[in-house]
């Protein structure tokens, strides 16, 4: 019970916060667009604390995955109720830029959001395993080579490496031409040459490739990676591009079938991973987080209805037809797309289970209680 709360803790703080920053967004682009905001909730169903300022209505509710904006004059139903005259503070009043503004916001913020948490964890040192060879695979180069358990490897075909996932994608980069290392042992600088092998094994997507392996394992040791404010904007930024664009890169496996559904982790997976980063240390948790606000933003941009993307999707559509597409056709389109997500969830949250062994422990419960 303990360990499951030391996991629970930091994940209900990591996603309030990220819903947080989202709903912020879409609030302050409808103040900005000079859009009124009839409620500003954290998390959904029954309310557990709530606050009435001038205008909007602000509450913290019952269940914490999501949240919303609600705007003034979202559909024609609420300006008809009110007696059928549009407000110059109703979404619907506003141009399609502003509209357009409203619903990208809750995005950007999490794309700024996440840049901000990357750059004070290069600022502050992100933890990462160091180049230290830990130990290797029996049948492959490495175990023959002059390379020794301890060994810390500081540069790879001339070239410095500063953690083992650097030196992994130069040597996988190397695409099986020799290597040499330069390491340092007992003090001194040593240079080992090594021949990767091809063989099967598998990519980052879970995918069978024949890859240039040689065999070596890290040590447990980790190490701070530190940069200066500059280094630390420039690789705040690269590193957000590229899992940026290898979030996109997974989501599109997934579609076309290369990717394995079993891959995907859902709430309980975020709780595990959570709690782990947590155990790390506040700045793998910052990590973590920065992490997990990229991957919110990516997946709220698909143009799938219930999502900022389709509602975007919409926008595009009276943008090229320039007309309005029908607000009882987009709640339609709305509803499906909320039944279709809800579908997901349970399929993800199963993942969870089989991937923690649950589902096996309940059918030994049930098939053979004794």
């Amino acid at each position: 019970m303990i360990n499951f709360l030391s996991q629970l803790i930091p994940t209900a703080i990591t996603l309030g916060v990220l819903i947080f920053i989202h709903e912020l967004g879409h609030f302050l682009a409808c103040r900005l667009a000079k859009v009124g905001v009839e409620k500003f909730s954290i998390g959904f169903g029954p309310e557990l604390l709530n606050w009435q300022g001038k205008e909007t209505r602000y509450s913290l509710s019952l269940i914490p995955f999501g949240g919303f904006v609600k705007p003034m004059g979202e559909t024609f139903e609420e300006i008809e109720k009110r007696g059928g005259t549009a407000n110059p503070n109703d979404y619907l009043a506003a141009s399609l830029w502003n509209r357009f503004l409203i619903l990208i916001a809750g995005v950007g913020m999490n794309f700024l959001f996440a840049y901000f948490l990357f750059v004070c964890v290069m600022l502050a040192g992100r933890p990462v395993l160091s180049t230290t060879i830990g130990g290797f695979v029996e049948g492959f180069p490495a175990e023959k080579s002059d390379l020794r358990v301890g060994d810390q490897v500081i540069r790879l075909n001339g070239t410095a490496v500063s953690n083992w996932q650097e030196m992994t994608m130069r040597i996988l980069e190397n695409e099986g031409a020799d290597l040499e290392f330069s390491v340092i042992r007992n003090g001194q600088s040593v240079i080992v040459h090594v021949m990767p092998q091809l063989s099967e094994g598998k990519d980052i997507f879970g995918q069978l490739r024949r890859l240039p392996r040689i065999g070596i394992k890290p040590s447990e040791e980790f190490i701070k990676e530190r940069y200066k404010l500059r280094e630390a904007l420039i690789k705040g930024a690269q590193f957000e591009w590229q899992l940026t664009a290898l979030t996109y890169e997974a989501l599109w496996r997934l579609v076309i079938g290369q990717l394995s559904f079993k891959m995907i982790s859902g709430p309980i997976g975020i709780v595990s991973m959570a709690g782990s980063a947590a155990q790390m240390g506040f700045v793998a948790l910052l990590q973590f987080t920065a992490v997990l606000s990229v991957s919110l933003a990516v997946i709220n941009l698909l143009p799938i209805p219930a999502l900022d993307g389709g509602h975007l999707f919409f926008l595009l559509i009276e943008a090229i037809r320039r007309k309005r597409v029908s607000l009882a056709f987009q709640e339609r389109v709305t509803q499906i797309g909320f039944y279709v997500l809800m579908t997901l969830m349970v399929l993800v949250v199963y993942n969870d289970l089989i991937n923690i062994g649950a589902i096996e422990k309940l059918k030994s419960l049930v098939f053979h209680p004794g």
